[in-house]
């Protein structure tokens, strides 16, 4: 019996009929491709509208979290700026109460102001370190300070009366050396910019002598150092880098507190290969070997470090002119307050041989 199947297309009862339900399905079937294709044009610029709001959400809330991260940053230096503030005058009453105590008074109550303290026990107030330098030796005079105030093993510790200039050599032969005089000794070794004995003896006699009055605090040491070196109000009341505590110029070391936009590496690049020091004879004459001293430490010239003391024997050079001539003007304001006394006969500086180093 022969198949009555509504889809045999060959069947005589279905006539024409199959081939119009092909061409109504193949209409169908691009219609529904027609609705996909437009479906998925939708879709892609809802996806592509979607990802444009994310980007400018994520870029909004990023511009957000820096500003919150530098407002953050703001008061995290603040709050470092006002805890070393309050650590200077912690150390200033710790040293009062020291000085009243040793005096046989009382110590102030705890709402009193430091500024009683002598000039002499009024340190520089210094920021953190901004620089190698300033690291070592803010470090060292914070644990010797703290040794020699309350009186730990490090009170022992030997302070000559002249700094030793043995640790500005090297090759030198094994000595013992003052803690002050090696810790600033290597100091001036690494900056090969200063280059002469002159300018290195210079240097090192300046922050030897600073350096240890900031560890004593006493009366014989502030009064060790040159008058022009000795801290200005300034250096005591706003917080500063303390590698400007070790510029010679008390006018300058005033400029740069007010002027923080001069930053270090701009002055140190400018300042170490253009400073000098007036000396017309021979750099050798600047250094002489300890009399009576079996470990053959090295000493300055009386002579030069008379000369040095001198503020109108400092100077700068081209270099450091260009770069500042404003703080130039101020420098050169010190050599015309006094003019040139004379220098030295050659007789009164009679050097002792000295070993050769490698300097």
């Amino acid at each position: 019996m022969a198949s009555t199947s509504p889809w045999d297309t060959t069947s005589p009862a279905s006539g024409g009929g199959g081939q119009q339900r092909t061409t109504q399905d193949v209409e169908n079937l691009e219609k529904k491709r027609a609705r996909d294709r437009k479906s998925q044009k939708a879709m892609r610029e809802r996806t592509k509208w979607n990802i444009q709001c994310l980007t400018q959400q994520v870029e909004q809330l990023q511009r957000a979290l820096d500003i919150e991260t530098r407002e953050k940053n703001d008061l995290y230096n603040r709050f470092l700026a006002m805890s070393e503030e309050n650590d200077h005058l912690r150390v200033q009453k710790a040293a009062l109460q020291l000085r009243l105590l040793g005096n046989g008074q009382s110590p102030p109550d705890s709402a009193a102001s430091p500024t009683g303290l002598a000039p002499y026990e009024a340190i520089p107030m210094n920021t953190t370190p901004t620089c190698m330098s300033d690291q070592i030796l803010q470090t060292f005079v914070e644990r010797r300070w703290e040794a020699y105030a309350f009186q730990t093993a490090g009170r022992l510790e030997y302070y000559p009366d002249k700094p030793d200039l043995s640790a500005l050599f090297d090759g030198r032969p094994n000595r013992q050396v003052d803690e002050t005089s090696s810790i600033v000794g290597d100091i001036v070794r690494s900056y090969t910019e200063i280059d002469t004995l002159p300018k290195k003896v210079g240097v090192h006699y300046i922050m030897s002598t600073l350096l240890k009055w900031e560890v004593l605090r006493t009366k014989a040491s502030y009064q060790a150092m040159p008058e022009w070196l000795r801290p200005e109000q300034i250096q005591l009341e706003r917080p500063h880098a303390s590698w400007i505590d070790r510029i010679p110029w008390p006018k300058i070391r005033i400029y740069l507190i007010e002027h923080p936009e001069v930053k270090f590496d701009d002055f140190a690049s400018a300042y170490s290969v253009s400073f000098g020091i007036k000396w017309d004879y021979d750099p050798n004459l600047v250094i002489l070997a300890a009399a009576n001293d079996e470990h053959g430490n090295i000493l300055i010239n009386p002579i030069y470090e008379e000369h040095l003391r001198q503020l109108k024997n400092w100077t700068v050079g081209d270099n450091f002119r260009r770069k500042f001539p404003e703080m130039t003007e101020i420098i050169d304001s010190y050599a015309k307050e006094e003019k040139h006394a004379g220098g030295f006969p050659e007789e009164m500086l009679n050097p002792v041989p000295l070993p050769r180093y490698a300097i």
